[in-house]
């Protein structure tokens, strides 16, 4: 949201055209956040927005803005004109960054279970993130073997993060303690290469860290040299907290289990830590 709200472009200038009527409209302290959710006409026409993980407030929003968007009038619902072409810097965007022909993955986290923890909203809590493979960098996974030790530091740095309750920061290099992954060849079908993974995680900084063992599957296909399966749990314990990801009441240790599966075709969000990679 941050490109949204200071880079130039179409999309930039929609985006605050509405938000700065929202929940957090001119805020600039203690943050200059527009987190939320917004109801907005295709015009750009500000209906109604929230922050909120409570379902009974975001449906009172949503009633809102379904009552606002039936009484505006056709010409206040659309745009008067098709906006004009993005600028250069739209390829600053960490969206531009998608690895053609490379490896998409959507990385799932969440709580494992446990007899004791919170029992509001967090108790229910999931996050989703992406991690992002060239088309070299996911060939190198294939050929068995150890994967590239790179590989797995970007993945206990950026993706194998407590973001389960909310927003987080990754690790420097330097406190990832251990990154291995072991890619072994099942079987050959034709084109097919059958791979299972092995390995295992450990980040430590001031405090907090994750620590994981890492399983999975995965298929490459040698003639698209693309992978047409791939799935991988990781699962272990956390421990602390950081500024934005509500554990300050929920320290731990306890455990984290994150899965990762192939992105669809249209999912082309960048991972939150992009600009780690």
């Amino acid at each position: 949201m941050w490109y949204l709200q200071h880079r130039p472009g179409p999309e930039c200038d929609f985006f605050r055209l509405f938000c700065e009527q929202g929940h957090y409209g001119g805020r600039t302290v203690p943050t200059d956040t527009r987190q939320g959710i917004y109801c907005v006409a295709p015009s750009g026409r500000f209906l109604a927005s929230i922050n909120t993980t409570d379902p009974r407030a975001m449906a009172k929003m949503l009633e809102l803005a379904l009552e606002r968007w039936e009484h505006l009038p056709r010409a206040e619902r659309l745009p008067a004109a098709p906006p004009p072409a993005p600028p250069e810097s739209v390829k600053l965007r960490g969206e531009a960054r998608y690895p053609e022909g490379g490896l998409a993955l959507a990385v799932h986290s969440r709580n494992l279970p446990r007899e004791k923890g919170p029992t509001d909203w967090r108790a229910e809590a999931r996050n989703r993130d992406y991690a992002w493979f060239t088309a070299e960098e996911a060939r190198s996974m294939a050929k068995g073997g150890a994967v590239p030790a790179a590989l797995v530091k970007r993945l206990a740095r950026c993706n194998f993060v407590d973001n389960v309750y909310g927003q987080t920061h990754g690790y420097h290099e330097r406190e990832i303690e251990k990154a291995e992954l072991t890619a072994t060849v099942a079987k050959v079908a034709g084109q097919k290469t059958h791979l299972l993974f092995r390995g295992a995680t450990r980040a430590v900084s001031e405090g907090r860290g994750v620590e994981l063992k890492l399983d999975g599957r995965a298929v490459f296909d040698g003639e698209t040299g693309r992978f047409v399966e791939f799935e991988m749990v990781a699962t272990g314990e956390r421990w602390g907290g950081t500024q934005y990801n509500c554990r300050d009441d929920d320290p731990g240790p306890s455990g984290i289990g994150f899965a990762l599966v192939l992105a669809g075709a249209n999912e082309r969000v960048a991972p939150a830590l992009v600009w780690n990679y």
